[in-house]
């Protein structure tokens, strides 16, 4: 059995082919594959969803909502395409699966959580600060990215990323909040923050304290 396991990822199938009654195997197996179909199937309306408003709506105003179902009908297989190749290409990498899928994501959406709480917390926070926090971020990820690792894409020894590759988008993330309060300070912007800044934590205090107030009187 140890011949064909080669990573971590295998030992989970030999498990199941090699100790479970073939019944049970069989009803797992199809749970799996039926909780895998409504993910993707999700994911990928999701995607077409997003692609057909926000660009091709963008890009074609115009456009009949018969033109918008074929271009979100042709999002979705090309997205579906890629999702193939990327899945032969998880197959033959030596490493774990998860844990790149882990690696990815953590680049991927580095620097979302850091604008919530940039447009959450900072009651200063404007449209320019966001911008630059998010040029930083963007910065700082490909930095980390092409040079992580004992053979960095681009090596730039002394200066290479020397944290574990999953660190990279929870830096981003506040490199992202750090230079995004730092631009919107007065001395770095002239643009003014909204004066009522509804969805931020001092909006939800201000109308918390009213509330407090209004009972009192």
């Amino acid at each position: 059995m140890e011949k064909w396991i080669t990573k971590a990822d295998q030992m989970f199938p030999y498990f199941l082919s090699e100790h479970l009654p073939p019944g049970m195997l069989g009803l797992l197996l199809a749970a799996l594959a039926g909780a895998a179909m409504t993910m993707l199937a999700s994911d990928l309306n999701s995607l077409a969803s997003v692609a057909t408003e926000d660009f091709y709506r963008a890009a074609r105003p115009y456009a009949s909502d018969r033109e918008r179902l074929r271009a979100a009908k042709v999002i979705v297989v090309i997205v579906g395409l890629l999702n193939i190749v990327t899945a032969l290409v998880l197959v033959h990498t030596k490493g774990s699966a998860l844990s790149m899928w882990f690696v990815v994501s953590a680049i991927a959406s580095g620097g979302l959580a850091g604008l919530f709480l940039l447009a959450f917390l900072v009651k200063c926070a404007t449209r320019t600060g966001a911008y630059t926090g998010i040029a930083m971020s963007t910065a700082f990820t490909v930095w980390a990215v092409l040079t992580r690792g004992d053979k960095p894409v681009l090596d730039l020894a002394p200066y290479n990323f020397g944290f574990d590759e999953l660190t990279i988008g929870a830096l981003g993330n506040i490199v992202l909040f750090a230079a995004g309060a730092a631009a919107s300070m007065p001395p770095f912007s002239r643009e003014r923050a909204a004066e009522e800044p509804h969805g931020t934590v001092w909006h939800w205090l201000r109308t918390r304290r009213a509330q407090v107030d209004s009972r009192e009187i």
